[in-house]
């Protein structure tokens, strides 16, 4: 069965644990944002923009901007529910600074969001777009996997995420491959669904027989698609935002803030000062 593209969205927040990566996160973004006195940020490509909705709820002006319309409705739907003003807008790399007009405190990209420019010139054309929105010594923050790690160990598989929600039980895996240059990294996100109501049936042992002859699976289906992501290890990151006219890079291994390790960090964390 094909993906259900509105259905993929939608599971994005099912796949993520918010409530647990935010508070995780919080501390670090709070810290980085007081060290450089932000009061204004720019989330790009902010998906569901619960990030962007947790930096406003900090009492921060906030712009959240995704390309994805279907996204983006998820993102109204999160704002609406958690009672949050944040600046909903749809726009992509390049066309930041158009958007927004006027210069910022800060940048954060996360979510794997940016190795989705494709190309090293798309990935220039984005660094130069984000250091025009930012003030000189504004702070942009980068997060993304580790694609060092994930290239040269060949790491072919995620690990799997089970979520027993309202709708039925789900399995989300990810399986990798690359391009033979090793400049691309080829994602298969892959839902495993099965329907609350074959979850929640009340057959008695002797009525199971007849059941599973009807369907044999379980009532289990399968969604897939295939996302392309340019590769972006950390040494080539560091010189293209050097390149873009960024400063005082630091790059972390998570969110405590430990010193990156480019072959057991499962992520990159990239901060960087407009210069």
């Amino acid at each position: 069965m094909t993906w259900r593209k509105r259905n993929g969205e939608r599971e994005y927040d099912e796949l993520v644990d918010w409530d647990r990566r935010l508070s995780r996160e919080a501390p670090f973004f709070q810290k980085l944002f007081a060290e450089h006195h932000v009061e204004t940020v720019v989330d790009v490509g902010a998906g569901s923009a619960r990030h962007a909705i947790m930096f406003r709820s900090w009492g921060l002006d906030v712009w959240a901007i995704d390309p994805s319309p279907d996204m983006l409705e998820l993102a109204r739907d999160n704002a609406k529910r958690l009672s949050s003003d944040v600046r909903i807008v749809q726009g992509g790399f390049g066309e930041v600074a158009g958007i927004v007009g006027e210069k910022v405190d800060a940048v954060t990209c996360t979510g794997n969001a940016l190795p989705h420019v494709r190309s090293i010139d798309g990935l220039r054309s984005a660094l130069s777009d984000l250091a025009e929105v930012l003030r000189p010594g504004g702070v942009l923050v980068l997060h993304y996997l580790n694609h060092y790690r994930l290239i040269t160990h060949r790491v072919r598989t995620m690990q799997p995420v089970f979520r027993e929600t309202p709708e039925g039980d789900k399995f989300f895996l990810r399986v990798l491959d690359y391009t033979p240059e090793r400049d691309g990294i080829l994602f298969d996100f892959v839902t495993l669904a099965r329907d609350a109501r074959v979850r929640d049936s009340r057959h008695t042992l002797e009525s199971w027989p007849e059941t599973l002859s009807r369907d044999p699976s379980g009532g289990w289906d399968l969604r897939s698609r295939r996302s392309l992501h340019l590769a972006i290890p950390h040494d080539v990151i560091s010189r293209e935002l050097e390149t873009a006219g960024f400063g005082a890079l630091r790059l972390f291994g998570d969110h405590s803030g430990k010193d990156f390790d480019r072959d057991a960090d499962e992520s990159i964390i990239v901060v960087a000062e407009r210069s």
